[in-house]
């Protein structure tokens, strides 16, 4: 790929553009910098997969052109194979922007996918992916790390926990029971992360163990933690418990709709999720107030929980139970369902025809 960089205005709805002989892959939109989406034909992005891997192109349009191209997977103009063909070129990435969100998108086709017969193709990508960054930033902070590194860090091992990775379930439990003997042998980065890994694998006793830890704990910061890892757990009965006990006056009410957030993630907790939402739904409301910000989020998780078959249901809650300052929101959500609801199904059929 040459530098030179040609700039046209469209100014119709179809205009063509001449590259110049012997190019090697182009970037339309480079350095993002239009507010559009951009779809290459298969040829190019062979070139540019090769672009990328051999970073030969800057970080920041890297990053743009898998995210492109994963957009275009859920607006249903690219197939979610050609997504995965082209994230191997992100292998050895080192640009934070880019390997994060292929990352991030790699496990999130999983969990879409997560009650599908093919989802463990999904899986291997996403599982493929995250060891090869695990293995190098290593579970050990460094004083060379970056904040990203750290972010980065407690996203893969909490992710590839819930992808029933053996060594990092393994690797969690281990390093769990040495922080319930002395807290100060896990870093504070990686509270949440191990604890989450714990519960994902943990039953009644390790509830009351991070029930115990978030009791204890000095500052809201940690308190935060341990009531996010109570949120991980596969158990229905035991997210319940973490549902209700975020009513309990032990969490804060500017606090009570992380749980909420947590478990609309938790693919085991889409079953529970909605009927103890419409059941304490009243409550919540006069804990939070009308108007209050934090509500439109508790709104926004719905779309994480429901599909298109539920839509009149949650229409008809929202005007039996007006929760004025979220009507922008409530359209929004609505709208992604459909949205989640289609790409599923587009998944499906690309999946499961031969």
């Amino acid at each position: 790929m040459g530098d030179t960089v040609t700039y046209k205005l469209f100014t119709k709805k179809s205009m063509s553009l001449k590259l110049p002989k012997k190019s090697i892959g182009f970037i339309a939109n480079l350095g993002r910098k239009g507010f559009y989406r951009v779809k290459y034909d298969e040829y190019t992005l062979l070139d540019l997969k090769m672009l990328v891997d051999e970073k030969q192109i800057p970080a920041i349009d890297r990053w743009s052109i898998q995210n492109d191209l994963f957009s275009l997977c859920v607006s249903g103009d690219e197939s979610v194979r050609n997504y995965l063909d082209f994230s191997d070129a992100y292998y050895d990435e080192d640009s934070y922007l880019a390997s994060v969100n292929v990352a991030h998108n790699l496990s999130s086709l999983f969990f879409r996918a997560f009650d599908e017969e093919f989802s463990q193709e999904l899986r291997s990508y996403a599982v493929n992916y995250l060891k090869k960054i695990l293995l190098d930033l290593g579970w050990i902070p460094k004083k060379t790390d970056k904040h990203t590194d750290a972010m980065m860090r407690g996203f893969v091992i909490s992710t590839l926990g819930k992808l029933d990775d053996d060594e990092v379930a393994i690797e969690a439990g281990n390093r769990y029971k040495q922080f319930l003997k002395n807290s100060s042998s896990l870093s504070p980065d990686l509270i949440e992360p191990v604890c989450s890994v714990v519960a994902w694998n943990g039953n009644s006793k390790t509830h009351d163990e991070l029930t115990r830890l978030y009791k204890n704990a000095k500052t809201m910061e940690e308190k935060l933690r341990f009531l996010g890892a109570m949120c991980s757990f596969k158990d229905e009965k035991l997210l319940l418990k973490s549902l209700n006990f975020s009513q309990t006056s032990e969490v804060r009410y500017q606090n009570m709709q992380l749980p909420i957030m947590k478990i609309a993630t938790n693919p085991y907790g889409k079953k529970i999720l909605w009927p103890w939402l419409k059941k304490n739904w009243a409550k919540i409301s006069k804990k939070v107030g009308h108007g209050n910000p934090l509500f439109n989020r508790i709104v926004a998780s719905i779309s994480s929980i429901a599909d298109d078959s539920m839509e009149k249901e949650i229409l008809q809650f929202f005007k039996s139970n007006p929760t004025p300052g979220t009507e922008r929101t409530q359209e929004q959500t609505l709208e992604r369902i459909r949205i989640n609801s289609k790409f599923l199904r587009r998944m499906r059929k690309e999946f499961t025809t031969q």
